[in-house]
Parts: C-alpha cells; structure tokens; sequence
C-alpha cells in the first residue's frame, strides 16, 4: 500500500529539523501526529527510517538513501500541482522567506504585498533577521541576502544592487569635525556592520583604484537598525545602504560625508538549496522581487 502524503512529509520535516517537536510547528498540528505519520510510513515501508533517542533524532543508512526520493516525489506532486494553476493564472501557496531586516522591511514585504495583492491564493512566511539563517534547516524556501555568498552550496539569483555611503549626525560633525579624504577616518569613531567584510566596509575609490582605510571602531553590531540608531545618536561614522539612512539624510538626522569617494557596491540576491527544484510559487516571488529591485534605486 502506498503512503500518504502527510506520511511522507512528516519524515521529510523530521529529516531536515531533526526534531519531531520542530516538525510539528512546520506542520502546523502536534507533535504526537507527526510520530504517529511517521511510524505508519515505517510499518507501510517495512523499515526503520529514524533513530529516535532521548537527546536526537537521526536518519538510519535506509532513510537518508529514502529521503532525497521522498523530497522528489512531494516537489513533483507541487509542480504538477502549480501547473494546473498555472493555466488559471494563479499563484497558490505558501512560500518561506528569510531576509535582513532593514531590506525586508523596506523593499521584500512591500513587493511580496503586491504580489499578494494580485494572487489570492499566495500566502508568506517572511522571517526578518539579520543573521544568516540555515535555509534548509529552518524550512525556508528562499533566503534574500546583501553581499559576499558564503553558501556554497546554494543556487544564487541576483535581485539588484545596493549603493551605500557613509553618514553621521551633525552633533558628531560639531565635535569631531569633518572628514575630508577616507585617511581622515584613522582619526574618527566609526560604527561597524559585523555581518559584513571589513576590508569592504571601508575601502573607498581613490584617483581610481580601491584603497583600504584603517578605522577605529567604537561600536560593533550585526543589526543594522542599531548602527543607525548609534549614528543619529551621534556616536560615530557608519557606512550604511542608501534605502536604509535617505530618510534620516532628508529629515537632518543624518548628513552625508565623504561623497567625492565611492564605497564598493553590493549586490542583493535570492538564494534557494540546489538539492531540490524551486517551487513555481517561490520561483515567482523570486521574479518578482527581480523586477522590483530593478525598479527601485537602493
């Protein structure tokens, strides 16, 4: 007799979380369900699929070689399924997405609302954080990311492009003075992006090439909403994308510095595991954030 499809994603969840408890809260039902899913898909199959003990839950040698074909067989049921919606022109589903929390909130949530808008059907679940969650581990479908790729094992898509610059409050200015040329910084306080490369950070254009600047941090952090929280409190220079300071420039908050020298331009990108097919309702989010980040100037 052939398993259920809730059987098969109740070990696909308990295969990537590890955890029938954390299985359960993807699934939305108890975790008592999820063991008994699970269980029937053992008995059906004739084979111990995990090993369950107080502290873990771990694949055996038959369910790591069954997991990849039952992942397979629910992302095939899911196109076929997006197919037939496809011909209703309509987008169906719930999609999961990580992404940083100034450009999620700024730029991701309005998109995916537009979407939404257009397609009834279409539901999300946006996790908003500036630490880099484990896609896989954490159920996202897709992950929205500023910068250097450390995941090498994931499928990239670039979105856009994101131009900083580097601002400060005119109480900072009043005390400390100006800074003129990127060496001046050597001498200033500045405020520093954990989340990103140093060495990029704070290399500027120069007479046309690149040149690293020594800084001396007086606050580091991976929140982006707390560098600039510091910097209009006027404890330092901080070099931030322009969507996350254009309203604090504009209300006087914030003032520009240093603009006669780029900073290196960073790219946005829509990340997704390589081990499975993007679903169609998450590769349409992913177009259309494409169309939006190619709109909207950041």
């Amino acid at each position: 007799m052939r398993p259920s499809l809730e059987e098969l994603e109740a070990f696909l969840h308990v295969a990537e979380t590890g955890s029938f408890t954390k299985a359960a809260e993807r699934l939305g039902i108890s975790k008592s369900v999820v063991s008994r899913r699970l269980s029937a898909l053992e008995r059906r199959l004739g084979a111990m699929l995990v090993s369950r003990t107080t502290h873990a839950v771990t694949l055996t040698e038959l369910g790591s070689g069954f997991l990849e074909r039952a992942r397979r067989t629910l992302d095939d049921i899911d196109e076929a399924m997006e197919v037939v919606g496809a011909g209703a022109v309509a987008i169906r589903g719930l999609v999961r997405i990580t992404a940083p929390t100034n450009l999620g909130t700024l730029h991701v949530l309005p998109a995916l609302m537009m979407l939404m808008a257009l397609h009834e059907g279409l539901e999300a679940d946006l996790d908003l954080n500036d630490r880099y969650a484990d896609i896989v581990a954490g159920g996202f479908d897709l992950a929205i990311r500023i910068g250097d790729l450390k995941d090498s094992a994931l499928v990239s898509r670039r979105l856009g492009t994101v131009r900083r610059c580097v601002v400060c409050s005119p109480q900072y200015l009043e005390r400390k003075g100006r800074p003129m040329t990127p060496d001046d910084l050597e001498h200033h306080e500045c405020l520093a992006y954990t989340n990103m490369n140093p060495s990029d950070q704070w290399r500027f254009m120069v007479d046309g090439s690149w040149k690293a600047t020594r800084t001396k941090y007086r606050l580091r952090t991976n929140d982006g909403n707390a560098l600039l929280t510091a910097a209009v409190a006027g404890r330092g220079l901080v070099g931030l994308p322009n969507f996350i300071v254009q309203h604090d420039v504009a209300e006087g908050r914030l003032v520009r510095v240093l603009e006669d020298f780029a900073l290196p331009e960073v790219g946005v990108f829509a990340l997704f595991p390589s081990s499975a097919r993007l679903p169609g309702r998450a590769r349409a989010v992913v177009e259309h954030l494409a169309e939006h980040f190619q709109r909207a100037f950041i």
